[in-house]
């Protein structure tokens, strides 16, 4: 599901029985804990950051065919309900449900029962909350929790540039913040200046940015349906929740004849959707060349699967085949090395051992050496001294015009590893 993270405990199996999941939001801050995937248990869970603390998040499921032991469970020969309670006192764990059946067989003769339950611990029951849901197709009603907490978020990434920003206005807004006439002493004015160039590259970067930023709209956002397709749904979930309370063979019919019309009805809406942007897409930026992004998958071609030979001249047919021969070419092609002498492990030992002599001292950055490394023209000889160099200016004395990059950010890029250097500031 886009925006979010899905943990499986599928079944051992691998067949379409049983399991369990836990679906996190991607922006959630939480992490993975285990995951059971025996016959008789399937179980995922997850940590959740919370303001209450962390939570523990997890979905299990126990076969009913399967009998339950005393691991599991206190006692035996008591029911099943007796031997929850019994198991969850000393845990001092509650049930969480809402008083209702949640199983309804297809047999009528059989009763319905609870199977749907949550347990807790350590969770205010003020904060909880517990409802049913009617909108899947199955024997079973699903129940949805509600802790009314404010679950921590994963910040996002602060981007500096966003599409759209003036990069003229940026530049210029960069020069006008920089101030050269700085003096670094000691290693936290070090700190204090790359800080302070750091505040000011963004403040320029939110100055420039456009005042309307376009967001492609997403999956979360509310749809819009035709108004059949609304009245659909609706009949829809009034007919499972009609069923699930009757039992009625009718009532199921009318619900499965209508949910086939919803299918069919979503079909070709997605499809007149489609027919519609295809007709107001443009290749153009007019509209952001929304002509090649939705053809893009029907121009998309197949990846070719070359025929692979095996080493006793025969075809490789299965993906076991072509892994083998893949590994027989590995293994042919790569050799290991072969041993070295003892002189020369010795030889290695001593140069690792000895210690790091330095004759010279680092000499400083120069505006020469910065200008060959970005591939900019040279606008003022810089020979990277310890005092605070000065804007450049031209012959009638005002400031140039910026650059393709900010000179007074490049000048201030050399001066602060150089002060750095001046007062031995290592980074670590």
């Amino acid at each position: 599901m886009e925006g979010y993270v899905c943990y499986r405990a599928d079944h051992p199996t691998g067949r379409a029985r049983g399991g369990a999941v836990v679906l996190a939001k991607q922006d959630l801050a939480h992490y993975h804990l285990h995951t059971v995937t025996s016959s008789d248990t399937q179980l995922a869970a997850i940590m959740v950051e919370t303001p209450l603390g962390e939570i523990l998040v997890a979905a299990a499921y126990l076969p009913p065919n399967i009998p339950w032991n005393r691991a599991e469970f206190d006692s035996l020969a008591d029911s099943r309900g007796t031997a929850l309670h019994e198991a969850l006192t000393p845990c001092s764990a509650q049930v969480l449900a809402t008083g209702r059946p949640t199983h309804f067989p297809y047999n009528r003769q059989s009763t319905p029962s609870c199977i749907d339950f949550f347990i807790f611990k350590g969770i205010p029951n003020s904060v909880l909350s517990v409802r049913e849901e009617y909108d899947l197709s199955s024997d079973h009603l699903p129940l949805l929790t509600t802790i009314n907490t404010a679950a921590q978020r994963i910040p996002k990434k602060r981007r500096l540039v966003l599409p759209g920003s003036n990069i003229q206005r940026f530049k210029a807004e960069l020069n006008s913040l920089i101030n050269l006439n700085t003096q670094i002493l000691s290693v936290e004015d070090v700190d204090a200046a790359v800080q302070t160039l750091l505040d000011q590259v963004h403040a320029a970067a939110a100055n420039a940015a456009p005042a309307h930023i376009y967001s492609a709209p997403t999956s979360q956002r509310p749809r819009t349906f035709s108004p059949i397709l609304e009245g659909l749904l609706a009949l829809k979930k009034r007919l499972r929740r009609e069923y699930v309370r009757t039992q009625d063979p009718t009532i199921d019919r009318i619900y499965r004849r209508i949910a086939n019309r919803v299918r069919k009805e979503l079909i070709i809406s997605k499809r007149n959707a489609t027919d519609t942007m295809l007709e107001e897409a443009t290749a153009d930026e007019s509209s952001k060349f929304a002509l090649w992004k939705l053809s893009s998958r029907y121009k998309r071609q197949a990846a070719p699967k070359f025929p692979v030979r095996l080493p006793d001249d025969t075809w490789a047919r299965s993906p076991m085949d072509r892994a083998e021969a893949f590994a027989c070419n590995l293994e042919e092609r790569f050799k290991p090395f072969e041993t070295a002498s003892h002189g020369r492990i010795q030889r290695v030992a001593q140069i690792l051992e000895a210690p790091l002599q330095m004759s010279l001292p680092v000499s400083p950055i120069t505006f020469q050496e910065d200008k060959r490394t970005r591939n900019e023209p040279e606008t003022q000889e810089y020979s990277g001294a310890a005092s605070a160099p000065t804007a450049p200016t031209s012959a009638s004395g005002l400031e140039k015009p910026p650059s393709p990059r900010p000179s007074t950010c490049l000048l201030l890029l050399q001066f602060i590893p150089n002060a750095q250097q001046r007062v031995a500031c290592c980074a670590y």
